[in-house]
């Protein structure tokens, strides 16, 4: 496997990874929600970003992460290919170009939030994400 910058031909690629991992990481949100923003994902946040994917060993996309500086927006990896690693090998790759990562967790996501606290990400401050309603982290990791 190995990572790379991610074409601006895969965003509908990536864009339908995220839904899928969205709705799958996110029960306690309305599967609409999602849907109603994969336009928005692959037209205008994945454009602003600079993204990394992650390729399986049949060459396929694997995951993805996107970075605004030092800004995790988004770290989804492929529904089915979950649990391979892929999520930390991500998160490594990005830490070695990024002195302080900050990013938003949803509290009810506890998975992601395990990971992300496994990961060396201390809470720095909770928030509340005003489009879902859903409480929020605000995670930060800072290079040692």
């Amino acid at each position: 496997m190995s990572i790379r910058p991610a074409n601006v031909e895969e965003f509908k690629q990536l864009a339908a990874i995220w839904l899928d991992a969205s709705i799958e990481a996110h029960h306690f949100i309305a599967p609409q929600y999602w849907t109603s923003q994969v336009s928005e994902m692959e037209n205008r946040y994945l454009p602003l970003a600079q993204n990394y994917v992650i390729l399986q060993d049949d060459h396929t996309i694997g995951g993805f992460v996107s970075m605004l500086d030092g800004y995790l927006a988004a770290l989804f990896i492929r529904v089915g290919s979950q649990r391979n690693g892929y999520g930390k090998l991500l998160l490594d790759w990005v830490k070695k170009k990024h002195d302080e990562i900050q990013l938003k967790v949803y509290q009810s996501n506890t998975k992601a939030l395990n990971f992300y606290t496994k990961n060396g990400f201390v809470i720095q401050e909770e928030a509340h994400d005003s489009e879902t309603g859903e409480k929020e982290f605000v995670m930060v990791w800072t290079k040692h």
